[in-house]
This record gives C-alpha cells, structure tokens and sequence, in this order.
C-alpha cells in the first residue's frame, strides 16, 4: 500500500510543495560469485586472444576516478553528514521553517525538501545557529554554519560546533553587550533585522556583517530551541563591501552524480543494514512514541528510508549492469 504525506509550502519556508512517499522494501541482493578465468587463444598458435572484459574496463576506470577524486581532496565542498542525517535534516527544516514563520519571507525558493540541507550548505549567505535555550545551556555554541560561515570564520565544520557564539564577536565589552542586547531582543520579539556587527574570524580578522536578521529557532509545538543569524554581505575593515555567493557542488557528489561506481559487497551489505535500521526507526516512531504520518518527524524519518532504499537499489543496479556488460563481452568473444 502506498501512503502519501504532503509537506504544506507555508510548513516548509522553501516555497514548494513536496511529497513524501513510503515505499516497499528493497528485495537483498543476489549473492553472486564471479570466477574470471582466463581464455585461451583461439585457432591455435597466433590466435587472437580473450577481449578485456567490460566488466574490468569498468574496475580500471574505478580506480582511474579514486585516484583524480584523491587528487582534489582538501577542496571539498562536500555537505557534512551531520547535515544529512535525520537529525540534522530536521534541524535544517527547522531553520527554514522559523524563518518563514516569523519573517513571513523563504530562506530558498523552489527547493526540493530533499534536497534542503546541501541548498542551505551552499547558498549564496552566511546561516549561522546556536543552542540558545536549550536546558542546562548557559554559555551557548553553534550548531550549525554553512559553508559561507565558514569560510567567513574560518573554522572548519567540526570545530564551528565546538565554538561558543559569544567568540564570533570582539572580546571587548561594548561588542559582547551589544551581541547579547540583540540576541535578548529577538527572544522577546521572535527576529530583529537590518543589524550590522563587528565580528571576528579564528585568525582575527576582523568583519562588519551588514543587514542581518537573527530569529528564534521553533519546533512544530511552538518551542524555543535555538536562534540564527542570516546575512549576505559583510564588510571588510578597508571599507570593501563584499557580497557573498554560493559554493559549487562537491567534486565527489559531482563524479556521484555522473553515475554509481561498482559496488563491492561490503557496500551492498552496508546499504542492505542502513535501510533495515531505519525502517526500525520509523517503526519505533509510530508505535513506541505514538507518532502519526503526517508528524514530521515520522515525514523525515520516511524520506530518509526512502532515500536509503534507493541507494541500495541504485548499487543492484550497478551491480546487475557491471555483470551484463561483462558477460556480454564474453559471449561476443565466443561468437568469432
């Protein structure tokens, strides 16, 4: 049976509609053992020999796109994997939903919910959050930056979320005043706008950020969780406006987008545990906490079985294709 959730325009703050369906279990795999043996010559001394298979044409440029896929690393863009787990999805529905909830305003139009978290990564603006109000929290610390955040800071992804907020701002005392009466007022009033700010990267440089709006973060029940701050042009101290603009996508995402690479078995199988475990999660939703389908948490928890489901068939296929290819270009070899 298939079910069939909608995400409202209004509900999401991306400007589109997006349905999220739960579909079937994938079929495991088949388990197949490859024996290559060599074939010997034909027509006896100075026959043609046995083609390259195209199953090992395929290995070859494997091993060709890892090595230039190697030789680019440290220039990744790539979005972090807390951004995609489901988790981290939902803190990222959360900011762009605060937002239009508050502002009235999208974050991103005409964005794919899935495709959410990598849109926000790299948009053309700075998106910073931190854990402001969460309980026991008194000297809070992000828990999210984009890839303009950080490369505005400087930090990488794992120290930003080390980093308490109050660092982002001049250590003197009328900046960290100023920064506290600011994030006082949006809690009172929901955002404040059109601010600008000294700040400071990890190395000290020194920044004014222009037009920024902090809002509150909101879950769905209407609770403070968190704020964030969203500009898209900053100032450096030689009076040099600067206007932020988007990241490229990752090399590696790209060369993923170009097609799946063959899987090995340890990657069928590690597929096959991801969408049992999260078929557990959704199952745990529903029946231990009592969530219905059109909860979103259980919406996100579908998408993202949905989304491991078909990984899992993605590399099938990969697999299935590799194996076509290679016996095709034995059965070829047996026709001369």
């Amino acid at each position: 049976m298939q079910m069939s959730h909608r995400v409202s325009r209004a509900a999401t703050g991306l400007g589109c509609r997006r349905s999220v369906v739960a579909v079937p279990v994938v079929a495991a795999p088949r388990r197949i053992c490859i024996l290559a043996a060599k074939k010997g010559d034909k027509g006896g001394k100075g026959g043609k020999g046995a083609k390259k298979s195209a199953l090992a044409d395929l290995l070859k440029k494997k091993e060709e796109a890892t090595g230039s896929a190697a030789a680019t690393e440290g220039a990744s863009n790539a979005v972090p994997a807390d951004c995609v787990s489901p988790e981290g999805r939902m803190l990222v529905f959360t900011l762009a939903d605060s937002y239009y909830r508050l502002t009235k305003k999208y974050l991103l139009e005409g964005v794919d919910f899935e495709k959410l978290p990598a849109a926000l990564f790299r948009a053309p603006f700075a998106l910073l959050a931190h854990n402001k109000f969460q309980e026991g929290v008194k000297d809070p610390v992000y828990i999210y930056g984009n890839r303009a955040a950080l490369d505005l800071f400087e930090k990488s992804w794992d120290d930003l979320l080390k980093m308490p907020s109050r660092l982002s701002a001049p250590v003197d005392e009328s900046a960290q005043t100023d920064r506290d009466g600011l994030l006082e007022k949006a809690a009172k009033t929901g955002y404040v706008t059109g601010y600008e700010a000294w700040r400071v990267s990890s190395t000290g440089r020194r920044f004014k950020i222009k037009d920024v709006t902090l809002f509150n973060l909101i879950d769905r029940s209407g609770t403070k969780i968190g704020q964030a701050a969203v500009f898209s042009q900053y100032e450096t101290e030689d009076g040099v406006v600067h206007t932020i603009k988007g990241s490229e996508p990752d090399v590696e995402e790209e060369a993923a987008a170009a097609g799946p690479a063959i899987p090995t078995p340890e990657e069928i199988e590690a597929a096959e545990a991801a969408v049992a475990e999260q078929a557990a999660h959704v199952r745990s939703l529903k029946e231990v906490q009592g969530l219905q389908n059109n909860d979103i948490p259980v919406q996100i928890a579908v998408m993202e079985l949905k989304k491991r489901k078909e990984k899992l068939a993605a590399l099938q296929k990969a697999l299935d294709d590799a194996l076509a290819a290679s016996k095709a270009a034995f059965d070829d070899d047996d026709d001369e």
